[in-house]
């Protein structure tokens, strides 16, 4: 089992990774598209007449010449990310939750990134990404080595004042909570020796992981506010290997990570079933 690229698979499947945000970002995309339905119909026929003007243009002045066909596909790359760009921006500049998924989805990535080197570096065991619960979701479950279970919420934030602190903590103990009573649930129905591995019961350590111009003001080995962990994006790998408080034995950890897997296969099955419901009714 691969906890650490494009994709993960348990007994067959292979579910591939997607941040809540990306999913969120994209329907908030399709949402503004259908919103902007004839402006975006214009925007590609415009490009269209372009393209074929200079492409009967090119082909007239320039038809034995390989110079002209190169210059021909430049000419139509380019105009078709241009109106991709536009499109791109004139959404993020008029939906105002755009920019903050978008940057969620930024955070969740790049926390991933510092995991894959983790576990390459044999300071986790693994983790599993995006778990969707029936009140809310989960960004990061890892199973560390030494660390015991680890429930990140990665952030983005360019600046933070008290109230922003103050609800980061709050939903940080909200993630706990949801972290603790899901590894609870799939550890009840282990066998006795490898629910004992966990020593009868696992504690979650919530984590907040900050990324953007924030994490530079962070100390390089954390901070703890609230009883929550605040650790800088580019210093997650030196806090974890600084980790010695639950030991983890290797049998427990891969159980634990096979039964998140099937668990967030689960759910994302359903998400995508509800979501066809409500698109058909």
């Amino acid at each position: 089992m691969s906890f650490n690229d494009g994709s993960s698979s348990s007994g067959g499947r292979v579910v591939n990774f997607q941040p809540y945000s990306r999913t969120v970002l994209r329907d908030l995309r399709h949402a503004w598209l259908r919103r902007h339905l004839w402006f975006v119909i214009g925007a590609i026929s415009i490009t269209a007449g372009f393209m074929i003007a200079m492409t009967a243009l090119i082909t007239l002045t320039s038809a034995d010449n390989r110079a002209g066909w190169y210059l021909l596909g430049i000419v139509h790359a380019a105009m078709v990310s241009i109106v991709l760009y536009g499109m791109q921006i004139g959404f993020l500049l008029q939906d105002p939750d755009g920019i903050r998924q978008l940057r969620g989805a930024y955070g969740e990535e790049n926390t991933r990134t510092e995991l894959r080197t983790a576990r390459r570096r044999r300071l986790i065991w693994g983790w599993v990404d995006s778990i969707t619960l029936e009140r809310g979701d989960l960004d990061h479950v890892v199973v560390t080595r030494r660390g015991g279970v680890l429930a990140i919420d990665s952030k983005w934030r360019n600046g933070v004042d008290g109230a922003d602190l103050q609800a980061m903590v709050a939903a940080a103990g909200k993630v706990r909570l949801r972290a603790e009573h899901l590894t609870r649930q799939l550890l009840s129905s282990e066998r006795g020796a490898r629910h004992r591995a966990y020593g009868g019961s696992v504690t979650v350590r919530p984590v907040v992981v900050i990324w953007g111009a924030e994490q530079q003001r962070l100390p390089k080995d954390g901070a703890c506010i609230g009883g929550i962990d605040f650790v800088a994006g580019s210093h997650l790998r030196r806090w974890l290997r600084r980790l010695d408080a639950e030991p983890v034995a290797k049998e427990a950890g891969t159980e634990l990570l096979d039964n998140l897997d099937k668990f967030r296969a689960a759910s994302a099955r359903t998400e995508r079933e509800r979501r066809s419901l409500d698109s058909h009714p």
